[in-house]
């Protein structure tokens, strides 16, 4: 987590030392008696680390949280200074280059600093200067013009313009040029790119298809070949020049696992339980073709799906951690699972195209990160990125890392975190490379921007190391390509999951990248954008409405049920029961894709009455069908805790012949478990006899599916909790869901 916020505390201090400082973790009410320690020259520093006591060397419950044991900086710590700084930045007019500058201290202002602006044309500075200003008093504002010619931005790049106010002399607690706070304004984005097909075209070169053993398509050209496994439809291999870059079996699969941070407790334990560490890939349909252009295409229908659940044991700081595979539980059609439509382009001058559409049948289950992630030889270990860096940030921990060109190395990425979990990730990524010392190895081109990772361990390395030294010998690089990671929220000590916008959620998302072969101008070699086929996808919500879409503009479609008449698409349509649906883009059959759905048997219900509820906590009963398990009802706890029995009434809409029910506890917690349940069922909603049925749920977070001995008639079902599985008076749950014929 980023760590706790003190801000009350920190205005003061700031007030009474003129600084500008950050805290995490417990302030303590002696925080105003300022210590110190003191430097070789007399000089003095605020001091930070130790047992708070008369010594000088004090002050721990000031950075608790962002820094090591070490005193080394955690990547938060960047996140929490950016949060904290007291001047604010405003893009007045930001084509005229006009930037509102605020001063947000109380007391003090803001002669002690200059203030820098900065120029940079696709991550690359270009131009800087100082700019002169009247010292902003407190609490005030004023308005600055910065130098550039916005007409001159040429239409093929993308310009930024940075901001700083630093330090104009020595201070006890920071030096001279100190940056005290910052910001970044996006000026331009770029409006004119070439296409991969025409700047393949332009290089000239012939795209030769060929089988290989061990059902193996080669796709080669003058200077690359391309190996696609039609078991799996991967990547499999690729070679730029003689030079692996892919070694056969480690090119980029669909993944959506990551090693759990500590804020993770909210959901590491249904990645488990759902595979995601243990997908396994598998084509169901595939078709090559040759194109006029020169290229070739390569489309795969991909399931995805682990062949059985597991659990993890230890929780997040075990001193021990493993992973049970549940090899009893073998997954079916009806389990967690992705099915994808990916289509990979050939080129002739050897880069590789990959447009994907990914869908799964829980659509509102949360993923830590959704994307595809491949092995790349550690000879590659120079890594260059332009994104959001150069620490690792997240969609809710970025505001500190501008987005600029970084070159570093896939070990420097790795932080050395007690526990070895997630890091290193860069968000808002236009493109990234890793090569050599003699500039080879493989560039990635986002479709519009990815969220990067490079380190020399896998997830489930990370993951299943309690400590540091558990970790094996760093070897080949996991490179990350993802659509979205889900952010980091503050469960382990703050206010729980990652908010919303946050998340990942396992509903239809496209992604894209191109791979192409890197050189010393990475910069026009990552100037194209993909023209590559993209997929059609067929999808069809909890409640059974089809939508046939894809990333093409104004496209147009055709689609055709249980092999019936083909119609063109116009709206989504209804399909509850099981079927399958074809549909291609019009005056293109080979674009078919195929999609079999299964019987919806849950109904759309409503929450009419609940007998307890905690008000104002985001936890009432329609939480029970809102299709989102991250959300929770809970009975009333603050004012005084409502004993059971607890009951929720819902309505069917009008009268079903229902079979069953489903029940899915909260996903994090423990209060609120029910243990022992009844129905009852009712016509009118007044009258509800004797219960139809009465059972006991198993002690675990899946979701409990109980059918009936009989279907029975009825438009209201009252769920009754009589017991928790804690033995508190707590009732609750995730989702509840009932099944009609």
């Amino acid at each position: 987590s980023m760590g706790n916020a003190c801000g009350n505390l920190i205005d003061y201090w700031n007030a009474i030392e003129s600084t500008n400082f950050f805290c995490g973790g417990a302030i303590w009410d002696w925080i105003d008696q300022a210590v110190y320690n003191y430097r070789e020259d007399g000089t003095r520093y605020l001091a930070y680390g130790g047992d708070f006591g008369d010594k000088p060397n004090s002050g721990q419950f000031v950075m608790n949280g962002i820094l090591f044991a070490e005193r080394d900086l955690k990547p938060q710590y960047y996140e929490v200074k950016k949060v904290y700084q007291h001047i604010g930045f405003n893009a007045f007019d930001i084509k005229e280059g006009e930037i509102e500058i605020f001063n947000k201290y109380y007391f003090k202002s803001l002669a002690d600093y200059n203030l820098s602006w900065s120029l940079w044309e696709n991550g690359t500075e270009i131009e800087n200067g100082q700019l002169a200003f009247e010292p902003i008093a407190a609490r005030t504002k004023t308005t600055v013009n910065l130098p550039y010619d916005f007409d001159k931005f040429k239409a093929g790049s993308e310009y930024f313009v940075k901001l700083q106010l630093t330090l104009k002399n020595n201070e006890p607690w920071a030096d001279k040029g100190f940056v005290e706070a910052e910001e970044q304004f996006l000026l331009k984005a770029k409006t004119e790119v070439p296409a991969m097909a025409a700047v393949a075209k332009a290089a000239g070169g012939q795209v030769k298809l060929t089988d290989a053993a061990n059902n193996i398509k080669e796709v080669s050209g003058q200077n690359f070949i391309a190996k696609f496994n039609m078991a799996d439809g991967s990547l499999y291999g690729l070679a730029y020049n003689g030079q692996l870059i892919i070694a056969d079996g480690n090119g980029p699969k669909l993944d959506a696992f990551r090693a759990f941070v500590n804020n993770d407790t909210w959901g590491y334990k249904s990645w488990y339980e759902k595979g995601l560490h243990n997908l396994q890939h598998k084509a169901i349909d595939s078709k090559i073709r040759s194109n006029a252009d020169g290229t070739t295409t390569l489309a795969f229908t991909v399931v995805s799906q682990a062949p059985n659940a597991a659990k993890q044991h230890g929780g997040t700081s075990g001193n021990v951690l493993s992973v049970e595979e549940l090899t009893n539980e073998k997954f079916g059609e009806d389990d967690f699972r992705f099915v994808t439509n990916q289509i990979w382009t050939v080129y002739p001058d050897g880069s590789v195209e990959l447009q994907s559409s990914i869908t799964t049948n829980d659509e509102q289950f949360v993923l830590p990160r959704l994307g595809y992630s491949m092995t790349i030889p550690k000879v590659y270990e120079n890594l260059t990125y332009y994104g959001r860096g150069p620490i690792g940030n997240y969609n809710d921990r970025k505001t500190a890392q501008n987005i600029q060109k970084y070159t570093t190395t896939v070990a420097e990425e790795l932080v050395n975190f007690p526990k070895p979990q997630d890091m290193a990730n860069h968000e808002e990524t236009r493109w990234c490379a890793l090569t050599n010392n003699r500039h080879v190895g493989a560039l990635f081109v986002a479709a519009d921007e990815m969220v990067v990772s490079a380190l020399p361990y896998t997830a489930q390395d990370m993951g299943t190391a309690a400590h540091i030294y558990e970790l094996p010998e760093p070897g080949d690089i996991t490179l990350h390509l993802d659509m979205k990671v889900t952010g980091l929220g503050g469960a382990s000590c703050g206010q729980g999951a990652p908010l919303k916008h946050d998340r990942v959620y396992a509903g239809q998302n496209d992604f894209g990248f191109i791979i192409r072969p890197a050189g010393e101008d990475l910069d026009q070699i990552a100037h194209v954008t993909p023209s590559g086929v993209v997929p059609v996808t067929i999808t069809r919500s909890a409640n059974g409405k089809v939508k046939i879409s894809s990333t093409k503009e104004d496209a147009q479609y055709i689609y055709a049920v249980n092999g019936g008449k083909a119609k063109a698409y116009s709206v989504p349509f209804s399909m509850r029961e099981a079927g399958t649906i074809k549909a291609w883009f019009k005056g293109n059959k080979y674009s078919e894709v195929s999609m079999t759905f299964n019987k919806i048997e849950k109904i759309e219900t409503r929450v009419v009455f609940v007998s307890s509820e905690e008000p104002g906590a985001g936890t009432a009963a329609t939480n029970l069908v809102d299709g989102d398990p991250s959300t929770t009802w809970h009975t009333m706890y603050s004012v005084t805790v409502a004993q059971f029995p607890h009951w929720v009434d819902f309505d069917c809409g009008e009268a079903k012949t229902i079979k069953g029910f489903t029940y899915q506890p909260r996903q994090s917690g423990r209060n609120g478990d029910i243990k022992d349940y009844t129905i009852h069922v009712s016509m009118d909603g007044e009258n509800w006899g004797e219960p139809v049925h009465e059972g006991q749920f198993s002690k675990d977070k899946k979701e409990k599916r109980v059918l009936f001995k009989e279907p029975l008639k009825a438009r209201y079902m009252r769920f009754t909790g009589v017991s928790s599985q804690n033995g508190q008076d707590f009732a609750g749950g995730a989702e509840f869901g009932i099944l009609a014929e």
